[in-house]
């Protein structure tokens, strides 16, 4: 009777242990953060300062409630040869997790500088969003930044953003955009011709920093909505 009982238990541990893995969440959403050269110090943590406050804030922790269940992670990126930062997964199915992803944000120490590679960041996006442990039925990639691709010679680390786009597509990821187009006006254009790919794909254009709290915030509650 006891090894029938075991039997039986470790069956149902098997079978739960199965369900889990075949949960999926509703929305997996990865912020991809600049932290090129182009961004400064104190940029970088008004960035930073930023998406803490957006995952604090009452009307995006709605949105992120009324999108059922979303996982978030993020990536701050910069030059191809020094690899991006990541920090990431945190299911947000109540108030908990999403204080945790604010407060993981708040101790992140910059480790990103150097020329704009907007593809090795989209890969690293990538990266988290085919972890093999991540199940979700909707990608999203919720890319900013203030400049286009680096042209210069590309040294052995580098992903152009037509290969990281590429990978996207195959992944059937959407890449929305936040561009801080202080400097270069053009910049949205560039984004929604050369960056953003997906359903639904958008392009939010600000022309200060000062602007990203804001952005940022209304830019979760529409993809999310």
């Amino acid at each position: 009777m006891r090894k029938a009982l075991l039997f039986v238990a470790a069956i149902l541990a098997v079978m739960t242990a199965v369900s889990r893995s075949q949960a999926c969440v509703d929305t997996a959403l990865v912020l991809a953060v600049d932290g090129s050269g182009s961004i400064t110090d104190e940029e970088y943590e008004f960035q930073k300062s930023a998406i803490v406050s957006a995952f604090r804030d009452t009307a995006v922790l709605l949105a992120i409630r009324s999108a059922g269940s979303v996982a978030v992670a993020a990536v701050f990126w910069g030059d191809g040869e020094i690899p991006s930062q990541k920090l990431g997964w945190f299911v947000m199915d109540g108030m908990k997790p999403s204080e945790q992803f604010a407060r993981e944000i708040e101790r992140n120490q910059r480790t990103a500088f150097g020329n704009t590679n907007i593809g090795g960041g989209l890969w690293a996006a990538l990266d988290l969003l085919s972890n093999p442990q991540l199940c979700a039925r909707r990608l999203i990639v919720d890319i900013s930044g203030d400049g286009m691709e680096t042209s210069a010679p590309r040294r052995g680390h580098w992903t152009p953003l037509l290969q990281a786009r590429r990978r996207a597509d195959e992944m059937g990821v959407t890449i929305n955009g936040l561009v801080i187009s202080d400097e270069e006006t053009d910049l949205a254009d560039y984004y929604n011709k050369s960056v953003i790919m997906g359903p639904n794909r958008f392009v939010m254009d600000i022309t200060k920093i000062e602007d990203f709290a804001r952005a940022i915030r209304l830019k979760l509650i529409r993809e999310l909505s």
